[in-house]
Formats: C-alpha cells, structure tokens, sequence
C-alpha cells in the first residue's frame, strides 16, 4: 500500500492541518464563486468587442471554459501529482487562480476573458483534487465519509458566501472590483497553504492506465448509477427547471437566487454531522442508496403536491430543501465506495488519479442534465403539465439508479446486507 512522506503527528498538529487546508479551501472556493453573481452578464457586456460573436455564445463561454478545464486538471491529475510536493501544487494552484481572477477583471473582450476563465478553472480543479486528498490522508480508512462531508461543506460555505459577497461588490464597484478582490481572497488562500507540512508519496504509482479503471465493473456501476445521476439531477432541477419554474411564478431572480441558495445551505450545515454518523455506521454503500431514493422523492415533491392542489413557492422550497438532505446523505459516502471498489487500483495508480477521474464522469451528470430537463419539459412554461411531467421522470430516473445500484454493488461490490470491512 502507499506510504506516507510525512511523519505522524499528534491530534494537535493534525488539526492545525485540517483547518489550515480547509481555511485555503473555504478562500478559494469563495474566490471562485464571486462571479456567480454576474459573470454571464460581464461577458455580454464584453461582447460589443468581439464582432460576430453571439451575445448568448458570449454569456456562456467563460463558465464553460472554466468547468472543461476543472475537469482537465482532474482527468490529468495522475501526470502532475505523481512524484511532487503537494503543497507546492496546492500553493501554485492557488496563485494560478489569484492571477486568473485578477485578469479576468482586466479583460477587454470575451476571448480574453475566457482565456482567464479557463485558466482559473485548471487552478481549481487542482485545488479541489489536493485538498480532498489532504483530508482523506488525515483522517485515515475509518473516517473517510467525514473528511468528504468536511470538504463538501466547505465547499457550499465557500459558495454561498462567495456568490453573495461578489454580487454585492459587483453591485457597489463594479465587476472589475470582484474580480480583484477575489483575486486577493485567492491569495490569503496560498498563504495559508504555505504553512502546510511538505507531502510527497514516497512510492511511485505506476502509470495511470484508465482502461484498467474502466475494467472494474464495481467503479463503472458507482459512477453510471451513483455518480452521474446525483449531479444530474441537481443540474437539472437545481440549474434549470427550479429557475424556470419560479419565473413562470412571477419571481425576481434574487428571489430565485435565495432559493437556489437554500440548497447550499443545507449542504454546508447538514454534510459534515451525516457524515460522521454514516463512518460511525460502517455502511456508506447503504447511505449511497438512500441518498438516491430520498433524491427521487425530492424530484416528486413538487408534482405530488400538486395533484394535491398545493401549488406556488412552498412545493418549490421542500423539494430544494430535501434534494439538500438527500445530497447530504448520499455524497459523501460514495467517496468511501470508491475506495472500497477500487483498492487495487488505488493501490497501482495512487489515489489522486482515480479520484480525479471519478470527479470528471460526474460532470457528465452536470453537462447532461440542464439538456435532459428541457428535453423532457418541453417548450412552455416550466410550471405547466410539461415541468410536472420531467421531474416525474427524473424521480423514475433517480429510484430506478437506486435500485440498479443495489444490485450491482451486491453482486460486483461490498454488500448493503452486512457491514462493511474497511480496506
């Protein structure tokens, strides 16, 4: 098995760690998300300056370059981890992210801000692959969940105070004005990474081979069947049909935006306490599935309450609010599956690689979703019979990946039946 560089340190030092790679996680996440707020309308602002470009290629090419490069950074992680100190990466990634902010406030057209969009995102994914490596190694086999809870509720913390904190600056002083202060959010985060102990592997992995992943039917079924359908459907619902939903209600979109915000919420609040109760439990395959069925329930919410004459804003809310727990529940623990379905993978390859690719099949969820919800809404108003009819087949879709899952896992993986060894 892998060795670790570093030396064993007391309760203490592990926690100065933790909060050191959490507080560098928490500023570069709330850095990232600045320009939620007003990114899409920066880039249209921008578009007078790229003739022949059209405003809504425009309003969407930064953020798509930005998720296509997280992704990047992630499917190469096997290349550029492999052999290198881990701070070093962390602190790079971080001033790469600083430096792609502040550009990306100087940028005179949408090329240009692209460019740095892009940039920033390599920087993240980086980011994002580091720090969730660094709380694994910390907390050891037992804790594995809790350390993914912990990241997941940074993550959302950073979010929402990020998205909102830009978007009131955007507001007062400009788009220019976010963007540079998040930039200098951006490197508070280095700094702190610069007081992280040196981390190496001290065996060298071999090289990463994603055939030999993609041969484990174990990892192929969390992904196809886990994995993909969680982000899929916050893509849909969350990003798309909720929006469109309560606009056919007549709501503004900072309305919209607290909403969606509630979601975050949740998560930040509800992750890591679930956490620590799924590690206590042994069994994260279990809590996997019952995020997936509490998920399909979260997509019925609004059409049951419906056909029960409740309509409006409350239906709207309770299915965010349960799509929250129900991601709280299901999330994290799939982190520890894919330990436990991939030990001998992990064990050639490193864990940063594997972890990296099962981070970008999930975007396929995130990238198919918003295309599937219209799909099946149809044209119209997202509130009519077409909106009801798509989340219906998103909860089809959500309860059968459960049930699909559960037998794939008991035949090809650890069983939900009894509890589970920790490898």
């Amino acid at each position: 098995m892998m060795e670790e560089a570093r030396p064993q340190s007391g309760a203490d030092d592990g926690r100065r760690i933790r909060w050191l790679l959490c507080a560098s996680f928490f500023l570069a996440t709330a850095a990232d998300s600045s320009s939620n707020a007003f990114l899409p309308v920066f880039a249209r602002a921008l578009q007078p300056a790229t003739p022949g470009l059209p405003a809504d290629m425009a309003a969407g090419l930064p953020t798509a370059a930005y998720w296509l490069m997280v992704a990047a950074a992630q499917l190469t992680a096997g290349r550029w981890e492999r052999g290198r100190d881990h701070r070093v990466l962390l602190v790079g990634a971080l001033l790469l992210t600083a430096l792609a902010l502040a550009l990306s406030g100087l940028a005179a057209n949408v090329p240009m801000l692209t460019l740095w969009r892009g940039l920033g995102g390599f920087g993240a994914g980086v980011t994002m692959i580091l720090v969730q490596d660094g709380l694994l190694r910390l907390v050891g086999a037992g804790a594995r969940t809790r350390a993914s809870g912990t990241y997941l509720g940074f993550f959302f913390a950073g979010t929402i105070a990020g998205t909102m904190a830009g978007g009131a600056l955007a507001v007062a002083a400009g788009p220019m004005a976010a963007f540079l202060a998040a930039a200098a959010a951006a490197a508070l985060a280095a700094l702190a990474a610069m007081a992280l102990p040196a981390h190496r592997e001290a065996t060298a992995p071999q090289p990463f081979r994603v055939r030999e992943l993609l041969r484990n039917p174990a990892f192929v079924s969390l992904v196809l069947l886990g994995a993909v359908p969680s982000r899929l459907l916050i893509a849909a619902f969350l990003y798309c049909l909720v929006p469109l939903r309560l606009h056919d209600l007549g709501m503004s979109a900072v309305e919209t935006g607290w909403v969606l915000t509630l979601y975050a919420l949740t998560m930040a609040l509800t992750a890591p306490p679930w956490s620590r109760l799924i590690d206590r439990s042994g069994r994260p395959f279990l809590f996997t599935i019952i995020g997936l069925a509490l998920s399909a329930a979260a997509m019925a919410t609004v059409p049951a309450a419906g056909s029960l004459g409740i309509d409006g804003l409350v239906p709207v809310v309770a299915a965010v609010a349960l799509l929250g727990t129900a991601q709280a529940l299901g999330m994290a623990p799939q982190v520890t599956v894919l330990f436990r379905v991939t030990p001998g993978e992990m064990e050639r390859f490193g864990r940063t690689p594997v972890l990296g690719l099962f981070r970008v099949f999930e975007r396929l969820g995130l990238f198919v979703g918003p295309l599937l919800a219209t799909k099946l809404a149809g044209p119209g108003a997202a509130s009519g019979p077409g909106g009801d009819a798509a989340l219906i087949a998103l909860a089809v879709l959500a309860a059968a990946a459960a049930v699909a899952l559960t037998i794939a896992l008991t035949v090809y993986g650890p069983s939900p039946a009894k509890p589970e060894i920790i490898r």
